[in-house]
């Protein structure tokens, strides 16, 4: 199964590098959603505390690491420009990322930025060449036990791009009925995912 799912990762890298630049007007779905039996339950790497995933745009390079530690979520996104440009997104509020985790029909269980207030004025942020941005969330352990068993994806974004980054919530969870493996994903779409 690993090297399937290997294999099938490295064809929709393969895929994704066809297109080189990445723009606006471009939408669709990258990323590898194996199922592995019926039943609509999801099936996950025994153990793992655990997650990955990342891709590469231009030179500048996603990476979201989603850790379980003592009862709480870690999430970190990681944004880092490889080129010898700035790297700027235009925002027209002050948000700049976003986390998101669902369940296993896409239903949003929690977001960051639920109840947070942003500067509503254009802004922008800006990578510098050969930097990096880290954007961290916590989900706290009281706050976690009260949807955990339903997690299944973590997605992060940084708003007003068309990339979206997921990965599988890092805990095993056992189906009588077998499921389907959720894995990395990038979704490339023509505007922000603010709507989600």
């Amino acid at each position: 199964m690993r090297n399937l799912l290997c294999g099938a990762l490295l064809g929709c890298v393969l895929a994704f590098s066809q297109f080189g630049t990445a723009s606006a007007d471009f939408g669709g779905e990258i990323g590898v959603y194996v199922p592995v039996g019926g039943g609509g339950g999801y099936s996950r790497t025994s153990g793992s505390e655990e997650s990955f995933a990342s891709f590469t745009v231009d030179k500048i390079v996603h990476e979201l690491t989603v850790q379980k530690k003592s009862g709480r979520l870690l999430m970190e996104f990681r944004v880092s420009n490889g080129s010898d440009a700035p790297y700027t997104v235009e925002h027209p509020t002050g948000q700049v990322y976003d986390f998101l985790v669902l369940d296993k029909r896409g239903k949003v269980l929690w977001r960051w930025s639920e109840g947070m207030a942003f500067t509503q004025a254009l802004t922008s942020s800006t990578i510098d060449a050969q930097g990096e941005a880290v954007y961290k969330a916590e989900i706290k352990r009281a706050d976690f036990k009260k949807f955990k068993d339903d997690a299944v994806v973590v997605m992060a974004y940084l708003v007003d791009t068309p990339y979206t980054l997921s990965t599988a919530v890092p805990e095993t969870v056992e189906t009588s009925s077998g499921g389907a493996a959720v894995f990395g994903a990038v979704v490339l779409g023509s505007g922000s995912i603010r709507g989600w």
